[in-house]
């Protein structure tokens, strides 16, 4: 067989357009930022052999067993000459950096971006791309002067652990940081498309940007706080990171009744004189106050206070078939339907606002938690899951938004 119609063959997903003097592959794992455009004249022999994991940007030589992690271009130095022998699942697999293989050099000399890259960096392609042009400039041949294109190499019996890279990479990445916190780790990338899309929630949408935009100064914990959420990558640590900006806005938040209260005790003609009795009038208030409000009826106050539907609507009716539903998580979680239908996004029920307090309260628990205390249920930290948040991650994110800037 030819050896790119095996390569096609073993890497089913990959499609194959054939021009004049050139053949160029598209989707080559399962992404869509880049294609491969080889002249037909190259030996394509070292790709026939080849699988190209989409969870990695990674290699599998499937006759010589090893899994060939694309990493970057590097000078000599103590990491690059690291080897060892990893232990797993009662097997022995053999670790080392090493130069790039052959089959690695054809892919990236044909690489060609297309598009924006994602979370995978066009799997590290572009600078190894960068490294085997043969018509560098003066700047990049100084660059690559001292360096080398670099692979992480695993190889092993895969065949007695199923092909289990997934496995196999957390445990590698979990002990080779458990010993060297600098260590290089392995990426995983999530390759489940069968995932519904949720929309994103855009205020703009259709609309121009606007030309102006009066800025209210935020309160320095809570800015600090929207800002490391929009930093974090991880959606359950975006989720906690929202929730603390309202749990923080919460606890410091008055009602008015409260606040009318404490204004007629130091309203008195006489606070001045009698100080220690209108102090105990007030530490007895805010006592009455903290004893019948919990953690949960204080998010209530809060967000009814400073919330209005409309200022979430677009978030539920952009993903308003998901809030429409039950869900069940890995783990047995469930969260009961928010709405009835597309209707009810538009027109909401009266108690909208304190299901999804119950709700994003909820969600919460289990994520700091892991267990539900009174369900003892639980989200588990699964791909599958971290999806299934979306949208209530997009719905909290928007209530932490309007609170922070409403919030006095």
């Amino acid at each position: 067989m030819d050896p790119i119609e095996k390569f096609l063959s073993v890497n089913k997903d990959v499609k194959r357009i054939n021009e004049t003097d050139h053949i160029i592959l598209e989707n080559l794992w399962g992404d869509d930022t880049f294609i491969c455009r080889f002249d037909k004249t190259i030996d394509f022999k070292p790709l026939e052999n080849i699988e190209l994991p989409a969870e990695f940007s990674a290699l599998f030589h499937v006759q010589e067993n090893t899994l060939e992690f694309i990493y970057n271009t590097l000078p000599e130095n103590e990491i690059i000459e690291r080897k060892f022998m990893f232990y797993y699942a009662g097997l022995e697999f053999e670790v080392s950096f090493g130069e790039a293989s052959k089959s690695l050099e054809i892919l990236a000399t044909a690489f060609r971006e297309i598009s924006i890259k994602t979370d995978t960096d066009y799997r590290n392609l572009k600078i190894l791309r960068d490294y085997y042009r043969v018509d560098k400039t003066e700047g990049m041949k100084r660059f690559f002067a001292d360096k080398k294109p670099i692979s992480f190499f695993v190889k092993g019996d895969f065949c007695k652990i199923n092909k289990d890279f997934i496995g196999l990479s957390k445990h590698m990445n979990f002990y080779m940081r458990y010993f060297d916190r600098k260590a290089p780790m392995i990426l995983i990338f999530d390759d489940d498309k069968s995932k519904e899309k949720y929309e994103l929630p855009c205020h703009t949408g259709n609309k121009h940007f606007p030309d102006k935009i009066r800025a209210k100064k935020i309160e320095p914990v809570i800015l600090d706080l929207l800002h490391i959420a929009s930093l974090t990558t991880n959606i359950r640590l975006k989720y906690i990171f929202y929730y603390q900006i309202l749990e923080y806005c919460s606890y410091y938040h008055l009602n008015d009744e409260l606040k009318r209260k404490l204004n007629n005790i130091v309203k008195n003609p006489d606070v001045l004189n009698d100080s220690g009795n209108y102090s105990r009038q007030i530490i007895d208030q805010f006592k009455n106050y903290f004893k019948a409000n919990d953690d949960k009826q204080k998010l209530e106050k809060l967000i009814f206070d400073h919330l209005d539907y409309n200022d979430i609507k677009l978030e539920i009716k952009c993903n308003y078939k998901y809030f429409s539903q039950d869900f069940t998580f890995d783990g047995d979680f469930k969260i009961e339907a928010l709405i009835k239908n597309q209707d009810d996004a538009e027109n909401p029920p009266k108690d909208i606002l304190k299901s999804i307090v119950d709700r994003i309260d909820k969600i919460r628990n289990v994520l700091v938690h892991i267990r539900e205390s009174r369900e003892n249920k639980v989200i588990l930290p699964t791909a599958k899951n971290n999806h299934q948040l979306i949208p209530y991650f997009y719905l909290i994110r928007r209530i932490a938004e309007v609170i922070a800037i409403k919030y006095e």
